[in-house]
């Protein structure tokens, strides 16, 4: 019975300081402009890429994105415009970071999506667990 009693305060010692060193963690991503404008644009998007998401799979349940990058930020009409397409692309996974999919949208904001962003399209291609996918990540 004594040894239970010091086993539970020290296994929550041990679970608490686990927790506290995994939010000092450093990325790998340095705090350019425009990298925190990338993971701004990426946070934008977010929403948009989980509807791909329910698209392809029928549901978000159970899966999450990791590894997403801008691929390109185009201006549509003219400079001084604020029309917008922009593609991005991420890598869905499920469970414990099993990776599933690698997703690639397109999402426009112009007069036929009534000045707000919405997806316009979307390519899926299967995870080769033999390929090299580069992550980025966040700033």
């Amino acid at each position: 019975m004594r040894k239970l009693f010091l086993l539970v305060p020290i296994t929550m010692l041990i679970f608490i300081m686990n927790i506290q060193a995994q939010e000092n963690l450093q990325t790998s991503t340095p705090p350019s402009r425009e990298n925190l404008l990338e993971d701004a644009v990426i946070d934008l998007i977010e929403p948009q890429m989980y509807s791909a998401v329910d698209k392809h799979y029928g549901t978000r349940r159970l899966i999450g994105f990791q590894c997403q990058k801008v691929i390109e930020v185009k201006k549509l009409d003219h400079s001084g415009s604020w029309l917008f397409e922009a593609k991005l692309e991420g890598r869905t996974f499920t469970g414990i970071h099993e990776p599933l999919d690698i997703f690639t949208i397109t999402v426009r904001k112009d007069e036929s999506t009534k000045y707000e962003w919405l997806l316009h399209d979307y390519k899926v291609r299967k995870f080769d667990p033999n390929e090299k996918y580069e992550c980025r990540n966040p700033a």
